[in-house]
């Protein structure tokens, strides 16, 4: 009976000593599930309710509001104007776009162009009474360097016929043939569609024939200005003037061509030549690249 009652006095004490040592509770906090002083009070002035609510109306200068939604149901604006210029990638009536392929001017490099290979026949008639007109054929290339300077080389062979007796018996039969080799430059004038061209070089020009006193061989150097006109696309219209040294073979030369552009690299050529020696009268086929 003792031993029982000593042990509930000795758990007693133990459990008094524990609570003392666990101290008061700092303030604010509940004991015994009471709830701390101003539990559930608002909170203090100084916390601003924006940005939970609207915006104070007066907003200083350092505090710029936030932009209003739009409304995502409201009805789509009237459209604007119309504009006045064609729509992006379409011409006007009958207009092409730049480069695109139309009757007589379809796509390919420009018909006035530096780079190109030539084939003609040419028809030499001399003015010396004692032949008759040459059929010749040839050929010219022109290869373009750096802008604007080009090269051009050219050859011709062909032969004709006397007009009538040499030496009183055989008719002067002869053989003509000329090779060409130059350089020159282009710009253009007033507009993309004149273009000026000079052109300087060597020319060798041979005529054998039967009677010795017609024959000759000469070179010479020559000088060639001319314009190359384009009217339209698909056509070239070429004018020149080419001064030599020459003695015995033409030194002044009137050239005169019309080109047509068939194909978008191919053209057909027309022309003339009034020398103070010989005229002639060509056609040519000419590839540009």
């Amino acid at each position: 009976m003792k031993k029982t009652i000593f042990g509930i006095l000795l758990l007693g004490t133990l459990l008094c000593e524990i609570a003392s040592g666990q101290g008061v509770p700092p303030p604010g906090y509940g004991v015994m599930g009471v709830p701390p002083p101003a539990y559930g009070a608002p909170p203090p002035s100084t916390v601003p309710a924006y940005p939970n609510s609207m915006p104070p109306t007066m907003v200083t200068s350092n505090v710029t509001p936030p932009l209003p939604y739009p409304d995502p149901y409201a009805s789509a604006p009237p459209p604007g104007p119309v504009s006045s210029y064609a729509p992006q990638g379409a011409g006007g009536f009958n207009t092409p776009l730049p480069g695109a392929a139309s009757y007589g001017s379809p796509q390919g490099p420009g018909i006035v162009n530096f780079d190109n290979l030539e084939a003609f026949y040419r028809y030499v008639d001399p003015k010396q009474k004692d032949l008759d007109g040459a059929h010749t054929i040839g050929g010219a290339l022109t290869v373009a360097l750096f802008n604007p300077l080009y090269l051009k080389f050219g050859a011709s062979w062909g032969g004709g016929s006397g007009g009538g007796t040499v030496s009183g018996a055989t008719k002067a039969d002869y053989d003509f043939a000329t090779i060409q080799a130059g350089a020159g430059f282009h710009t253009t004038l007033i507009s993309n569609r004149l273009t000026f061209v000079a052109e300087a070089g060597l020319i060798y020009a041979s005529l054998k024939a039967k009677d010795k006193a017609v024959s000759f061989s000469d070179g010479s150097i020559y000088v060639r200005p001319a314009l190359r006109f384009t009217p339209f696309d698909f056509l070239e219209v070429q004018a020149g003037v080419t001064v030599g040294s020459s003695d015995r073979y033409d030194s002044k030369v009137l050239d005169l061509s019309t080109y047509f552009r068939v194909l978008p690299m191919f053209d057909i050529g027309i022309g003339a030549d009034f020398g103070d020696t010989t005229r002639a009268l060509r056609t040519t086929l000419r590839l540009r690249w």
